[in-house]
């Protein structure tokens, strides 16, 4: 017998199993009751005064694993993309880190999005201008950037056009694979504006500082109205050598703008696993021999940096359990029951059957689960309990066993 599929129920499936997978999508986002408002009113808050031009002060959002700090990111980005921002999502891991702020760069630079396209970055947005359309950006001020090879290799981008190579190669450049200093020379002089490069100081990574700001800008030039950033698995940050995590927190400090001095359009929402407070703070658990990252990075910081450095990464770890960062918590049942109940809908669409949808036979369904069940624990329960209803007409006897959430562990290899 041949199924068929029309456009409502494709729309379904792709929700179930993108929740199946644990994957939420931007449909999803939007098809599934907010289980926490408040959290999300708080991110749309900031995203609001963005729009406006003000550059908020960024957030980490701890919780356990399962708690839902995957989904949240997810929901922050859609949030931001159908607002008009651009965003980039990436996940720490060993060849994402924030040690070195040019390296993340180089990953959170293409995975740039729009709204209204499937493809990332700003290729074809900037395919469309031409030099002389800067003349009213901020991204001509000489004393805006620490460095302005990116500057430079934009205003270069710009006077090449769209259809020749070296486009494509500053383009590449943009996103932090840098060109040859001779072959931006050479691009330089074939347009005749090789006054652009002279007295260039050598680029270092310590100007990486000059990309954020430049894409930022020419995010909001191309007309969007600032770049988000989401981080996801901020905790990887404890699996870094000493050394290397005094860089990724010092770096992190300055993209979320804890000083409250960013000057370009950035907006940061940063996901932890609440286990990198175990090795902060010496919790108990986690830390083992090693000096808790609140007490050895600020000392590491006044050796190599001086005071200041010092004090502020006192502030960092300070801040970073104040009330603006907050914590995912487990959801109670009364307050996952629409979300379940719109899941039940959704699968009855993608499977076409009728399971039943009363909010008391949720109850049943879900009694055996404790108070303090994750809220990925209840979604992925109740498609197990869905699926072989609809395959055998009964409902299972399914048993939840407890997975310990990794810790950012401290046997790693330290990284230089």
């Amino acid at each position: 017998m041949s199924m068929q599929y029309d456009e409502a129920r494709m729309h379904a499936v792709r929700i179930v199993e993108s929740l199946r997978s644990g994957v939420p999508t931007r449909l999803c986002t939007r098809e599934m009751p907010d289980v926490r408002p408040e959290l999300v009113s708080t991110i749309r808050n900031d995203l609001e005064a963005f729009a406006r031009g003000q550059v908020p002060v960024g957030r980490l959002v701890w919780g356990e694993y399962g708690q839902g700090k995957s989904h949240l990111l997810t929901t922050a980005e859609h949030m931001a993309l159908d607002m008009g921002f651009c965003v980039s999502f990436v996940s720490l891991s060993r060849e994402v880190s924030l040690h070195s702020l040019f390296h993340f760069y180089r990953r959170v630079a293409p995975v740039l999005r729009t709204a209204h396209s499937k493809v990332p970055g700003l290729q074809w947005q900037l395919a469309r201008r031409k030099a002389s359309d800067l003349a009213s950006s901020p991204i001509v001020d000489p004393e805006r950037y620490g460095h302005r090879r990116p500057a430079v290799a934009l205003e270069l981008l710009l006077t090449c056009g769209g259809d020749e190579e070296s486009y494509y190669n500053l383009y590449n450049d943009l996103m932090g694979y840098r060109l040859p200093a001779g072959e931006m020379r050479h691009i330089a002089r074939r347009v005749g504006m090789e006054h652009l490069l002279r007295g260039l100081p050598r680029f270092k990574h310590e100007h990486a500082q000059a990309y954020f700001g430049v894409l930022a800008d020419v995010v909001c030039w191309c007309g969007y109205k600032g770049w988000v950033i989401l981080i996801d698995e901020v905790e990887l940050i404890a699996r870094l050598g000493r050394v290397s995590r005094l860089k990724a927190y010092r770096n992190l400090h300055w993209l979320l703008n804890w000083d409250d001095e960013m000057p370009y359009p950035i907006y940061v929402l940063g996901a932890a696993a609440t286990s990198l407070q175990d090795i902060w703070y010496a919790n108990g658990k986690g830390a083992g021999r090693r000096v808790p990252d609140q007490v050895g990075i600020p000392q590491l910081a006044q050796l190599r940096m001086g005071r200041q450095a010092a004090a502020q990464m006192r502030e960092f770890f300070e801040f970073a359990v104040s009330d603006h960062n907050p914590t995912i918590g487990p959801v109670s049942r009364e307050a996952v029951l629409p979300l379940l109940k719109r899941l039940v809908e959704l699968h009855a669409q993608a499977h076409a059957w009728a399971p039943p949808t009363s909010e008391e036979w949720l109850r049943q369904v879900t009694a055996a689960l404790p108070d303090d069940t994750k809220l990925r624990t209840y979604i992925r329960y109740l498609l197990e309990v869905l699926d072989q209803l609809r395959l055998t007409g009964k409902i299972p006897e399914l048993a939840v066993e407890p997975i310990s959430e990794p810790l950012a562990d401290l046997d790693e290899p330290a990284s230089r």
